[in-house]
């Protein structure tokens, strides 16, 4: 098996250096060690988590815009700098590591930020300690499991393989920039994305979760009952959706697909306790690097929403 006990053996490409004054170190998890930067502050708590096979210094070009409140961002077990266990990729591990972390760092409480299987980590995490979660968001994820209506697991599993490859270094960019961000694209965007990739002995390039454990967080995903869990999330939950402008009608693959998540949201907002639901025309997946400034407004909103003032006498964080 490709994976190690400690983190990827490939060197990460981009800056080291957090953006914004953040501070890198690491946290315990569940028997293992997490990766992370923090940006200390007065405010409340926000943690955010990336998707899969994506880092910590993906949420680069919103953090800066978090003001007051304190962020602690993490490279889940496997991703980025934190250890590559051979197993636990399932979401009873995967929030337990977050669990122990946070109370490493010493906090009780915190709202929630996640992006695609990052949104389903956080939902999980609200369903499965809510006396932790002031509140979610959980950004194109979690509502909607990638499972299909006559398709086997194989064909799913086939159909949700990473791509491999190996590169040079120097193709690595162009490539990125060609993808559906080329719009949005900038160096800081690109600083947010390259430590995805590391490079071998070889001198290639290729993606820091090694396959087998990127297919177990698939196999996770493929078991995560999304309406179970957002029925137990007590919390104020926001769920956003990214969509096209125009959903195509026929038999066009992405149309269909679009009309499943569209659907996929209103049912989970029906199971919601305090549900927030948010259609975003025109953004892409990846909407946190495509409209940075948006998604920071989401998470101020969500924080205020909760009705708290950590900074108030006898407020808990």
């Amino acid at each position: 098996m490709a994976s190690t006990e400690g983190p990827s053996r490939l060197r990460p490409l981009g800056s080291r250096s957090p953006v914004a004054g953040g501070i890198d170190g690491y946290l315990p998890g569940n028997g293992i060690r997490l990766a992370t930067t923090r940006w200390p502050a007065a405010g409340m708590p926000v943690v955010l988590l990336h998707g899969l096979a994506s880092q910590r210094r993906y949420w680069n070009l919103v953090v800066a815009d978090l003001a007051p409140s304190s962020v602690l961002a993490i490279d889940l077990r496997g991703h980025g700098d934190s250890d590559q266990p051979e197993s636990g990729y399932g979401f009873e591990e995967v929030t337990a590591d977050v669990a122990v972390a946070l109370d490493a760092a010493g906090l009780s409480r915190a709202v929630f930020v996640g992006h695609s299987w990052g949104a389903a980590v956080a939902l999980s995490l609200a369903a499965r300690y809510p006396q932790r979660a002031l509140a979610v968001v959980a950004i194109d994820g979690g509502a909607l499991t990638p499972a299909e209506p006559g398709q086997s697991r194989d064909e799913l599993r086939r159909r949700l393989e990473p791509p491999r490859f190996a590169v040079p270094e120097a193709e690595l960019p162009a490539r990125l920039r060609t993808g559906p961000l080329q719009h949005a694209w900038s160096a800081d965007l690109e600083q947010a994305m390259l430590p995805i990739f590391g490079t071998d002995d070889d001198g290639l390039v290729r993606a820091r979760l090694p396959f087998d454990l990127h297919m177990q967080v698939v196999d996770a995903l493929l078991d995560y009952d999304a309406l179970d869990v957002v029925s137990r999330v007590r919390c104020p939950a926001w769920l956003v959706s990214c969509e096209p402008l125009r959903t195509e009608v026929g038999d066009d693959p992405g149309a269909d697909y679009a009309r499943r998540k569209a659907a996929a949201f209103d049912q989970a907002a029906a199971r919601l306790a305090r549900p927030r639901l948010l259609r975003w025309g025109g953004a892409v997946h990846d909407v946190p690097l495509q409209w940075p400034d948006l998604t920071a407004g989401l998470i101020r909103a969500a924080v205020r929403d909760t009705g708290v003032d950590p900074t108030a006498e006898g407020a808990e964080p």
